[in-house]
């Protein structure tokens, strides 16, 4: 039993050595397995450490197991934490500050001591043993140039609504159409921004407009324009029905590999306003502003239009130029701003009785074009008549009464002129024969009148250079006084002898210089080298006698002509009492005050003043009485049957007991026989001038023949 008990007691023995040394082994591995453990958590606290970003381990109560220097350092440089919806921060490090952070992605800011912010993107994932590991990056610098994009975005989408300009974006390869919602807006549209249907915005498009914007984008896509940058102008439809003006600008942005064009980035602008101020430029420019008729210009492009129809050329066409009769007289007398309501007044009658038969424009001044289509001769000459009777009614503008009548010249298409400019110039000719036939009438072009106007405007063009090349010359014809029978006077009269028209008559050239405006240079000649005359003739040592100058209506009318004439005077020494002015009866009574005006200052300066034409039924004996003139020009045509005709005797008598009357000479012009001389002498005349005294002769000529004699009748005297 001894020996059972010891092999059992050594048994065990055995086994708890065995059992001493296996956990010895165990133990040795443990605290090698510990050993290892804490060597690994060494090395990871040390890389963690390293870290830049802050990371760290939670448990399911977000109680902070580990964290990094980076986390501790983040945690202790905050005072406040806030999630980006701006809710109150949390604080305290009894639990992890970021334990309320969901696990998916999400933002923090973290406002510092210094006082700055910082953002951080919390990344947080569950672990196996359920603790949540997290990390923070930070994300500031992106997330303050995001608010940049943002606010820039928010500027740039106001400043597209005040500007009126869209943004748009095309991807030709997929066909997808980007718009920005100031692309739609900006017609009322609904702000939608995004895709958008660009079918729907062809729709919109003005059915005019709609093929030209689709050539233009069809030509861009197949590469035919060469340019990488486009603009096209068109209408588009806005919400409230109206159509709108804008332009689009646009370039290629992308080009796939057979060069085509793959995206293109553009703007749509809203040029509205710009249009209207162009319609308007575009109106002023085709319209007159006073009357708001087309002007010449817009009627040219109408003319032109007209006659590109193949049917209108067949049935011809009428061009009326209408002329008021002495508009300028109302203008002058009532003022200008009279003389415009008139001519409105005068365009709105034009407008009504022409309505859509034809076009009415306005010339210019008192001159209106008028052109009806399909109008022979009979049916252009019944409107002419219509048109004069209506023109020619009475005019109501308060307080004053009007009557206005027209001169209408008109030529046809197309035996008169295959284009604008012939006819117009054709219908310009024929009113003014309209003109010189009486006014209030109208006239049909002729081929005469083509050969007057001719001659006229050759004339006229001859006549610019008459001076300066010496064309111009005078001849005197002397007037005689009748109870001494010696030459007192002589008329100066101007003679033309054009080298390309040879001699041309006064009465052919001075009524065109008086309508061109010459006459005022050429009367400023005759003036000047009357007195340069008179100059000569006394330094000479002959005494001359007294030059009579005629004076043109449109000279007299200037209000420096008495200035001009005493400056002459005294540059070249010319006593005053050697120089006379002759006035007609027409341009004294144009306007009498003026003239009196005039004609006492001449009388101050020592020049005579005699009215010419006299007995020709223009002159008011009230106003003549008022005239300080030294004598009266009877009229030749009542010398020429004076001996003949009772009527034409009387007349002259009349005319010589009045001027007796009134203290003033007479003197007859056109004496040509010794009867008429005769006849004279009985009642009185105090001169004479006509060719049975003498022709108008040079001054050399009439200086040897008349001055001459007079110095030897005063030597043997």
């Amino acid at each position: 039993m001894s020996f059972w008990f010891a092999c059992i007691t050594s048994i065990l023995v055995i086994a708890l050595i065995a059992i001493y040394a296996r956990q010895r082994v165990k133990n040795k591995a443990f605290q090698q397995h510990i050993l290892t453990l804490e060597q690994s958590n060494e090395r990871l606290n040390e890389t963690l450490a390293a870290v830049v970003t802050p990371v760290w381990l939670e448990d399911q109560q977000g109680r902070l197991l580990y964290s990094n220097d980076a986390f501790s350092q983040l945690i202790n440089d905050s005072i406040a934490l806030e999630d980006n919806t701006g809710s109150a921060p949390s604080s305290g490090l009894i639990q992890n500050p970021l334990s309320s952070a969901p696990l998916d992605d999400s933002e923090e800011w973290f406002l510092k001591h210094d006082g700055s912010s910082a953002c951080y993107q919390i990344k947080k994932q569950r672990q196996p043993n359920n603790t949540v590991l997290g990390q923070a990056y930070p994300i500031t610098a992106f997330k303050e140039r995001e608010d940049e994009l943002i606010e820039a975005e928010i500027r740039m989408n106001n400043a597209l609504k005040v500007t009126h300009i869209g943004v748009w974006e095309w991807d030709i390869k997929r066909d997808i159409w980007f718009a920005s919602a100031s692309y739609f807006t900006m017609l009322g549209y609904p702000p939608t921004e995004g895709k958008a249907d660009r079918n729907q915005e062809l729709k919109k498009i003005h059915p005019e407009d709609r093929q030209y914007v689709i050539d233009t984008i069809k030509s861009i896509l197949e590469g035919s324009r060469p340019a990488t940058r486009y603009q096209y102008e068109a209408r588009i439809r806005h919400a409230n029905g109206e159509y709108r003006w804008v332009g689009v600008r646009c370039t290629v942005t992308e080009v796939d590999e057979n060069g085509k064009p793959a995206c293109m980035l553009g703007v749509r602008i809203d040029i509205e306003d710009r249009k209207k101020a162009e319609q308007q430029v575009e109106w002023l420019a085709s319209h007159d502003s006073l009357t708001t008729l087309p002007n010449r210009s817009a009627l040219y492009k109408h003319f032109n239009r007209l006659l590109q129809c193949s049917e209108q050329k067949k049935a011809g066409v009428a061009l009326l130029f209408v002329d008021l009769d002495r508009f300028k007289n109302v203008n002058d007398t009532m003022g200008h701003s009279t003389g415009d309501r008139l001519l409105v007044s005068v365009a709105e009658r034009m407008k009504q009785f022409i309505g859509e038969s034809g076009f009415v424009a306005r010339q210019g001044g008192d001159e209106f074009i008028i052109i009806l289509p399909n109008a022979n001769e009979q049916q252009t000459e019944a409107k002419a008549i219509e048109l004069i009777h209506i023109i020619g009614q009475r005019y109501q503008l308060d307080p004053h009464q009007f009557v206005i009548t027209p001169s209408i010249g008109i030529s046809l298409y197309p035996q008169d002129g295959s284009d604008f400019d012939t006819l117009y110039k054709h219908a310009d000719t024929a009113m003014y024969s309209a003109k010189k036939e009486g006014r209030n009438r109208y006239s049909f072009f002729t081929k005469e009148m083509q050969a007057r106007s001719t001659r006229t405007l050759l004339l006229e063009n001859s006549l610019h250079d008459a001076i300066d090349a010496n064309e111009l010359s005078l001849n005197l014809q002397p007037q005689m006084d009748l109870k001494t029978g010696q030459v007192i006077a002589a008329e100066v009269l101007l003679r033309w002898n054009s080298h390309r028209l040879g001699t041309v008559s006064p009465a052919e050239f001075i009524p065109i210089a008086e309508d061109t405006g010459q006459i005022l240079a050429i009367g400023e000649w005759v003036l000047r080298e009357t007195v340069k005359l008179l100059k000569q003739w006394l330094e000479q040592g002959i005494t001359p006698v007294r030059l009579a100058v005629n004076l043109s209506v449109v000279q007299f009318r200037t209000q420096d002509l008495p200035a001009l004439i005493g400056k002459l005077l005294e540059e070249y020494q010319v006593p005053s009492h050697l120089l006379e002015v002759e006035l007609t009866e027409r341009g004294a009574m144009t306007n009498p005050d003026r003239a009196i005006e005039t004609i006492r200052a001449f009388d101050q300066m020592g020049v005579q003043t005699s009215i010419d034409d006299f007995g020709t039924g223009y002159s008011s004996l009230s106003y003549l009485q008022r005239f300080s003139v030294y004598k009266l020009k009877i009229d030749q045509s009542f010398i020429r049957n004076m001996t003949t005709d009772t009527n034409d005797y009387a007349i002259v008598n009349a005319v010589i007991t009045l001027a007796q009357q009134l203290g003033m000479k007479t003197i007859a012009e056109g004496v040509e026989t010794k009867e008429q001389l005769e006849q004279l002498q009985q009642l009185d005349c105090d001169q004479i001038q006509g060719y049975y005294l003498s022709r108008p002769i040079p001054p050399k000529e009439f200086k040897d023949q008349f001055l001459t004699l007079n110095r030897l009748r005063q030597a043997l005297n």
